[in-house]
């Protein structure tokens, strides 16, 4: 009989290498720098985030039909695809074509269509090792101290990949940036000079490392000895039942305040936050700074999001759930406005206003929902959360599509870095008034309708 004893450590394993991916802190960077716009990017995003909301409903369903262990290996398989592609996919240089503007449309088009279908095959992996994994790893711990155990295994998880990512971004970052790839090979000797067309495919093919890695994982875990796929069931029947579950959990929610107020604060503070995360790395180009030193940004919010941990907990247990959110939302409201001023120190010292209140955004959601939803429904409402999340996301990122768009309309052809520059400092001037309008929303909403502050309600 396999040993599942070792589920829980090659669940660690798997997840770092899974989402521990080298280009991550030059994400949006590397994307026009592959030739696409910023509206490109942002549809792309809105591809596959709409690809997770359609997939993670039927993929839990998959893998209580067939096993979670086939559903966690066909991601890695997916995530291999996914970056095989990327690395194989030609760059376009926009200053090759000049004033040919109708063979640079050509070829930015193919470009496009090939990013969609990866960002397709991206979304796919996303929903089909979510859940999954974990699921073989909890069902893989004794019974008995079942809870114990897996508090501890998930304390591991969090640090393990704090430490992981931290090499990771220190190291992508540095890859991308080719300035600093031809000093360190003068250091040691080597005349090779690179491009930037050239590096930045160095973070893609490391991350393939780590896809092959993550598959070698997944096809070590066995299924748990406890797992029993339903009997006479067909796919289809499990399909129907997940999305029925599901939906029966959003009427659940749009019926109790407590859960539709949670819901509403994380979708409309999660989708401006992440939007930032989807392209900080043009602002901090932006703002003058270079590829190699956006690792030493994102590894100072790796820490920040430790420090969040710690006092997420004592914000929690010694203060209000009114306290609590009125911090969240001025740390959020603080850090966009601060994107409104191209200011290379000035707009960094308030990056970590929206690393913290991220985390503290989660961490009080995580807490405050599971005390307003009873055990029966909990994971259903969970994952109902997911999906809404990843639809208003999706849906963000496709205004922030239009808005480019039209922003560039009228400038100069071709789309010079300087004027996606431009663009980008235009969008971003209006993100606070976007968000500022969205606070007056829910705060009227929860006077009208709900009529309860956040200590009546969670109380």
């Amino acid at each position: 009989m396999p040993d599942q004893s070792r589920n829980p450590i090659l669940f660690i394993l798997f997840r770092i290498f899974l989402n521990s991916r080298f280009y991550y802190p030059v994400y949006a960077l590397m994307f026009l720098d592959f030739g696409l716009s910023q509206e490109q990017f942002a549809y792309l995003n809105v591809v596959w985030a709409i690809t997770i909301v359609l997939l993670e409903v039927p993929s839990g369903a998959l893998a209580d039909q067939f096993g979670r262990r086939k559903l966690v290996i066909f991601a890695a398989i997916l995530m291999i695809i996914e970056m095989t592609v990327m690395l194989l996919m030609p760059p376009v240089d926009r200053e090759l074509y000049g004033d040919n503007t109708a063979a640079l449309a050509g070829a930015v088009g193919s470009l496009f269509a090939v990013f969609l279908v990866n960002r397709i095959i991206s979304g796919a992996a996303e929903a089909a090792a979510s859940g999954a994994d974990e699921a073989i790893a909890y069902d893989s711990l004794p019974e008995q101290d079942r809870e114990t155990l897996w508090a501890g295994l998930t304390k591991k998880l969090m640090i393990w990949q704090s430490m992981a990512f931290v090499v990771v971004t220190l190291i992508g970052a540095a890859v991308y940036d080719p300035d600093f790839v031809n000093m360190v090979l003068g250091w040691i000797g080597v005349e090779r000079q690179f491009t930037q067309i050239e590096t930045l495919k160095f973070p893609i093919a490391l991350t393939l490392g780590m896809a092959i890695v993550a598959l070698f994982i997944a096809l070590r875990m066995v299924e748990p000895d406890n797992f029993q796929p339903p009997e006479g069931e067909t796919v289809w029947h499990a399909v129907r039942e997940s999305f029925a579950r599901t939906f029966q959990a959003g009427g659940w929610i749009l019926h109790t305040p407590a859960a539709l107020m949670l819901l509403l604060v994380g979708l409309s503070f999660d989708s401006i936050i992440r939007l930032y995360y989807t392209v900080g790395s043009i602002w901090l180009e932006v703002i003058g700074f270079e590829p190699a030193q956006f690792g030493i940004i994102s590894v100072v919010g790796s820490l920040t999001g430790i420090f969040a941990a710690v006092i997420g907990e004592k914000l929690i247990n010694h203060r209000s759930p009114n306290f609590n959110f009125r911090l969240i939302t001025v740390l959020t409201l603080v850090g966009i406005a601060s994107l409104a001023f191209p200011i290379q120190f000035w707009s960094v010292m308030f990056l970590p206003t929206l690393w913290i209140a991220m985390r503290l955004l989660h961490f009080f959601l995580s807490n405050y929902l599971n005390r307003v939803t009873s055990p029966e429904n909990r994971a259903t409402v969970l994952s109902f959360r997911g999906l809404s999340m990843n639809l208003s996301y999706g849906i963000l990122t496709w205004l922030y599509g239009l808005q480019t768009a039209w922003l560039l309309r009228g400038k100069d052809l071709p789309r010079t870095k300087e004027i996606e520059h431009e663009v980008f400092t235009d969008a971003t001037k209006w993100w606070w008034v976007f968000f500022a309008a969205v606070l007056i929303v829910l705060f009227l909403f929860r006077a009208i309708k709900v009529r309860k502050n956040w200590n009546r309600l969670l109380d």
